[in-house]
Order: structure tokens, then sequence, then C-alpha cells
């Protein structure tokens, strides 16, 4: 596991890491603050759980972002320095060093997401509601199955394609996830070739707002809807088989 090590060290390392988390705990500082007032389609935001889930999908929205921002430059930044060369001498295949690669951009961004839960959980304690701390472990690692497709989908891409291309495939993917159900809402009220249009895009792009909002249910004790989990699951494994199927030529 050297190679994923290093390459933890250095996304670690970098400053785009440190400004998003401290931005992003920022803004859950003021959100969870009393003299802040949040309103969703006119009506005011009260009581622990409603905060608590706007609150998340906050969370979530930033760990997908730093998903795609960590991701994005890990692999084509090791051919283009030509460090693949110190890989192929040591008979390690494409296969093992992309997916140790991808590991390390999955590991980095579910630290960052791990730094935002614990401003949820001082913002759970200051409102008297410690008793949600035990079942927001469970929550995290629900978390992570978005954070983690984010994170895999960009480093599968970013194999095969030039990394603007990848960028804005992943930007789409977080809009369309995260936006999901306003998007599934919309098809069937506006209907023909653009309601079709976003059903495929539905079909295509993974359900991140539905991820998270099970992760959300978990913590505060609503159903769970197994069936969105396992898609999720499905879709990381679909993913991950770009590791094994795309080859990037030797620098």
């Amino acid at each position: 596991m050297t190679i994923m090590m290093n390459a933890l060290k250095e996304r670690i390392r970098r400053k785009e890491l440190y400004i998003v988390v401290v931005v992003a705990v920022i803004i859950l500082a003021l959100f969870g603050s009393d003299a802040a007032t949040i309103s969703v389609e006119g009506e005011a935001v009260i009581g622990f759980q409603s905060m608590f889930r706007v609150l998340h999908v906050v969370v979530n929205v930033t760990g997908c972002l730093l998903a795609m921002i960590l991701s994005l430059p890990t692999i084509p930044t090791e051919y283009r320095e030509k460090r693949s060369h110190l890989v192929w001498i040591r008979g390690i295949s494409q296969v093992k060093y992309h997916t140790q690669l991808t590991a390390a951009n999955i590991v980095s961004s579910a630290l960052a997401v791990t730094i935002l839960y614990l401003t949820l959980a001082f913002y759970a304690i200051t409102q008297g509601a410690a008793g949600y701390l035990p079942a927001m472990l469970p929550g995290l690692l629900i978390t992570y199955m978005g954070i983690a497709i984010v994170s895999l989908l960009i480093s599968v891409l970013s194999i095969c394609l030039p990394s603007f291309a990848v960028g804005l495939i992943g930007s789409i993917c977080i809009v369309a996830g995260i936006g999901h159900g306003l998007l599934d809402s919309y098809k069937n009220i506006i209907g023909g070739f653009s309601g079709t249009l976003i059903k495929w895009i539905l079909w295509i792009f993974p359900d991140l707002n539905g991820i998270q909002g099970q992760a959300a249910n978990v913590i505060i004790g609503d159903g769970v809807d197994v069936h969105v989990l396992l898609k999720g699951l499905l879709t990381l494994y679909i993913i991950s088989l770009g590791l094994l199927l795309f080859r990037k030529k030797e620098a």
C-alpha cells in the first residue's frame, strides 16, 4: 500500500482541502447558530431535525465537491510528472497502480467529510440532542458511499479522458445527483422530449441526494430505503470495473 499512502500524504497536504473544509465549517456554524434563519419555499426551517437535515445536505455537497477537487488531478499528475516510471520498473500493473491512487482519493475525501461530521456532532450537542450521536456513525458510513461514488468516478474517467472533460462530467454528476429529487419531479411536470432527457440523466447519474437522505434518516430515526443504498453499492461496483478495463498509455 506504499503508493496509496504516498498519494494520501500528498492529498492531505493540498491547501484546497483545508480551505474548503474551513469554509464549510464556517457555513455550518452560521447556519446552526440561533441568529441564522433559513427558509425553504418561503417557510422558515425550525426545530433540530429540520435544521439538521439542511446542515447534512451542506456536508454532502461540500464532500462531493471536495471529492472531485482532490481526485481530478491525481492520475493525470502522476503521468505528467513521469512518476509512473518508478512503478513500471517494479513490475506493478496499471490496475494496482490506479487502484491505489483511487483509494487515496477516496480516503482523503472521507477524512474531510469526517471533519465536517464532527461539526454536525458539535451542533447536536449544543442543541441538547446528544442522544443522536451514536447514530451518526452509521450515518457517516452511508455518507461515505456518495463521496466514494464521486471520487471513484472522477478517478476512473481521468485514466482515459482529459481533465477538462472529466471535470465537466463530474460537475454534471454532482449537480444531477444532488438535485435528483427535484429533477425527478420536474420531468413528470414538463413531459415530452425534455422530460425524456431528464429521465435519462436521472438513470445515468447516481442519486447522491437520496444516499445522503438515507444517512440523515438513520441519524434522525426515520425509515431507511434500503433500495437506494443497494443502488449506491451497485453503482460503486459498476464504476470500479473501469479500473480493470481502462488503460493509460505509459508516459
